[in-house]
């Protein structure tokens, strides 16, 4: 016999049903991608409030440094990466497309999220020149604020990675769940 040829015709409704499915995950992934990132900044958040790594490991605490300091700003040393005037986790956002889904921080905050997410301990960090306004100066008030020019400096970094971005196995389940319920029509 020179060539094999096997036709097998099966009609069951619910594997076509999953097959017409797949075909229309395949073409429109949008959806699908809209719910991961949903997901992903749903667990991000979660990280935030339950102060821990997206492994389940606790964050560092804070420095006693950097209590005294909030305290003193009016800021609550209770929780950590919360701040006065920025709160970390108020900027992350949910992003996709039909190839990708994910989150990120919000414009202005690229710098401060890194610091944040991998640490700067040991790291030389380089802050340009710029203008800073001044309320105090040796810690009384001043009749009213002034802008100072600062210059360029360095200074040696000292922030503990507390990563908040990323998945564990628990987010890897479920994020194949939620691609298994889309393509079994399960939603």
């Amino acid at each position: 016999m020179a060539g094999a040829n096997i036709q097998i015709d099966y009609e069951d409704e619910q594997v076509l049903d999953v097959l017409g499915r797949l075909i229309d995950v395949t073409e429109n992934t949008e959806p699908v991608m809209m719910e991961i990132a949903e997901y992903l900044h749903e667990r991000t958040r979660d990280h935030f409030d339950s102060e821990t790594a997206p492994d389940g490991t606790p964050w560092a605490p804070l420095a006693e440094s950097t209590k005294k300091r909030k305290a003193a700003q009016g800021v609550p040393v209770d929780k950590i990466l919360h701040g006065q005037s920025l709160h970390l986790r108020d900027t992350i956002f949910p992003f996709w497309s039909k190839n990708e889904a994910g989150v990120s921080t919000g414009p202005g905050t690229e710098a401060y999220a890194a610091a944040q997410q991998f640490g700067t301990e040991g790291l030389n960090i380089q802050v340009p020149a710029h203008q800073r306004l001044m309320t105090q100066v040796f810690g009384n008030e001043l009749p009213f604020p002034i802008w100072v020019n600062v210059g360029t400096y360095s200074f040696q970094g000292t922030l503990v990675a507390r990563p908040y971005f990323g998945f564990g196995v628990e987010d890897k389940t479920e994020i194949l769940d939620i691609l298994e319920d889309e393509i079994l029509g399960v939603r």
